[in-house]
């Protein structure tokens, strides 16, 4: 007779999980950048640009908290299909106008109903644990990144072959109503709880797990709640900040359009890759590499500032990419470890929230300081990361086993 845990494994599809991080992030990346390109060749104010770029956050950064309990009572599927019906209805409005004020809106209406999005697939992540974490959370972060890179090569061909902005809004919706029908019609529901019934017999969970170290990764480690929510913070800064600053500093350098999104998938394509592989890295190993993650990009971020080669800027996009992976790998991977040791949504949405502050905060101040001189905004996001050294080094120092 088959065991409780082969037959959840059995039930419990990971595929549509996959196809899910993928395809949103296609959307996003095509019209994250598409933002300040557009809206700067229509002439609206930097500042203005800014509060565009940062709408979707300015819901998203408290949705998740507040759908938490939600999501938990009507489950991961009704939640993730929601928040792409939300999203499907919010962009439909771009086959019809993309004028500032109604393109706001729609974008606020998005990342309200995305708070039921991506910590509901981290936390279908953890509620399988015990089904190899490392293994699914690698997959998964090859998945996001494997969506935004191809969503900057996406929107790199296509502007290659057709110099007009407005197709990239008409092809971005298409993705979400794709991921749609996937939720729909094959998105499975994780089996109940197999924490609480592995927490009767220790020992199961060390014979479901692949390694001992991967049972003390989960229940030994302490980990500060302020250290996953840190690194995840520390990435968007630095993804958020960059994506404004580079597209209008390309564009006041006169670099053909295509190539912000031709920069940003190299940068995607060294991200991809450090964060698959830091997935599979051990809690103490991360840890050490983390401070030097922080120390290379102040250093990268400065460099930004002072560039203007072409070429030079194709060497930092690769190098930062590969450093910033890490760190949210890291942020991550703890995140999901807190989920699994106290069997909660909780961390994932917490972090998610996180992320979406910081994307609202800091693309509407790096407008404003770009509005003075747009190096600053290089020099600004150089010191933040002086700050974020200082606190990840009193901080990592009480991560513990």
């Amino acid at each position: 007779m088959k065991s409780t845990y082969d037959e959840d494994k059995q039930k419990w599809r990971f595929w549509p999980i996959i196809c899910l991080s993928f395809l949103y992030p296609i959307n996003n990346a095509l019209i994250g950048l598409a933002i300040p390109l557009y809206y700067f060749k229509q002439g609206v104010p930097i500042q203005i640009i800014g509060l565009l770029a940062a709408s979707i956050t300015m819901t998203y950064c408290f949705s998740p908290i507040l759908f938490n309990r939600f999501s938990d009572r009507i489950g991961r599927k009704k939640s993730i299909g929601i928040a792409l019906l939300g999203t499907s209805l919010a962009q439909l409005i771009f086959y019809f106008t993309l004028e500032p004020s109604i393109f706001f809106i729609a974008r606020l209406i998005e990342g309200l109903v995305m708070g039921l999005y991506w910590a509901n697939l981290q936390a279908t992540i953890s509620e399988n644990a015990n089904h190899n974490p490392n293994k699914y959370i690698a997959k998964f972060n090859f998945a996001w990144n494997s969506g935004v890179l191809s969503g900057f090569l996406l929107g790199a061909l296509i502007l290659f072959r057709i110099d007009d902005l407005t197709i990239i809004f008409y092809i971005a919706p298409i993705l979400v109503f794709i991921g749609l029908i996937i939720t729909i019609l094959f998105f499975r529901e994780a089996h109940p709880n197999n924490l609480k019934m592995l927490e009767l017999d220790e020992s199961n969970l060390i014979s479901n797990l692949d390694t001992k170290t991967k049972n003390r990764e989960i229940l030994g480690f302490y980990i500060p709640l302020v250290l996953p929510i840190l690194f995840v913070v520390a990435f968007s800064f630095q993804k958020s900040s960059l994506n404004l600053l580079y597209s209008i500093k390309s564009e006041l350098l006169g670099f053909d359009t295509y190539t912000v999104y031709l920069l940003a998938f190299f940068s995607l394509t060294t991200q991809l890759f450090s964060t698959s592989l830091s997935s599979y890295l051990s809690i103490k190993t991360l840890k050490r590499i983390s401070i030097v993650c922080i120390i290379v990009l102040i250093i990268i971020n400065f460099l930004f500032a002072i560039n203007s080669n072409f070429l030079i800027f194709v060497a930092l996009f690769f190098i930062m990419g590969f450093f910033a992976g890490i760190i949210y790998s890291f942020g991550l991977k703890l995140s999901i470890l807190l989920n699994t040791k106290h069997n909660t949504s909780r961390y994932s949405s917490i972090c998610e929230s996180s992320m979406g502050l910081t994307f609202l905060v800091i693309p509407i101040m790096s407008a404003y300081i770009a509005s003075i001189n747009i190096d600053y905004g290089f020099f600004a996001i150089s010191f933040g990361f002086v700050l974020f050294l200082i606190v990840s080094l009193i901080f990592l120092k009480k991560l513990k086993s």
